[in-house]
């Protein structure tokens, strides 16, 4: 714990990713899939077992449920998909914490963006329903709905920033954004309250929390001490 508080002590801006992570859509996107499923002759998915099988690129996550990608290509999948997550998300309501987290990061001065496998035009309309989109300086998506990788994407916001890599906290729920952090040399953490469960995440060891509450307890600690010392 102490080793967390010295580590957030030096953090200067908090990229997130949204879904799962700041938005609670993992009833939501349960729903989209079994939908597809029903529609396409794939059996239905507990959230828990969502959870447990949920993967980037998404395509081999669909492929791994039964989905016969050879037969039915995954873009119109992802069209049925999206037919019932679109429409819907903005109703979704945000994971605990979320305003309190940005409301400390303004606080301390820190800077927050958003950095998203979701299509940009979605995630912004989403933010604009949530009241939330002028409260981060960069709000970045994808410019398709394949929902491949956001690696390319993270290292040009990297390079917006204006602040070292090292000094960047990447808050995401899922194993790619882990790596994704590591890409790009920010210091991932993951909450598991999003679309992968607590013992997939296990393996990235890194900093794992269970909501954004446990993290801004840890971080705020570690902005704390900073202010108390005078060095990060």
């Amino acid at each position: 714990m102490i080793d967390d508080i010295l580590h957030f002590s030096g953090i200067e801006h908090v990229v997130f990713d949204w879904n799962g992570t700041l938005i609670d859509d993992i009833d939501l996107a349960v729903f989209a899939v079994n939908r597809c499923g029903e529609h396409f002759g794939v059996a239905p998915v507990t959230a828990e077992q969502y959870r447990a099988r949920f993967d980037f690129p998404i395509a081999g996550f669909y492929a791994s449920l039964g989905f016969d990608l050879d037969r039915v290509p995954f873009s119109v999948i992802v069209k049925h998909y999206l037919e019932h997550f679109d429409a819907n998300v903005a109703q979704c309501p945000l994971q605990p914490g979320v305003i309190e987290f940005l409301d400390a990061a303004r606080q301390l001065g820190i800077g927050v963006s958003i950095l998203s496998a979701s299509h940009c035009d979605v995630l912004v309309q989403t933010l604009r329903a949530k009241g939330l989109f002028d409260s981060f300086e960069h709000v970045v998506g994808l410019s398709h709905n394949q929902a491949t990788s956001k690696t390319a994407e993270a290292v040009v916001l990297q390079k917006k920033l204006g602040t070292p890599a090292s000094r960047t906290l990447f808050v995401g729920d899922t194993l790619h954004d882990f790596d994704v952090a590591q890409a790009v040399g920010w210091s991932p953490v993951l909450v598991s309250t999003g679309h992968q469960d607590y013992q997939r995440l296990q393996l990235s060891g890194a900093p794992l929390f269970s909501g954004l509450g446990d993290l801004l307890e840890r971080f705020t600690h570690g902005h704390a001490l900073l202010a108390k010392t005078g060095s990060a």
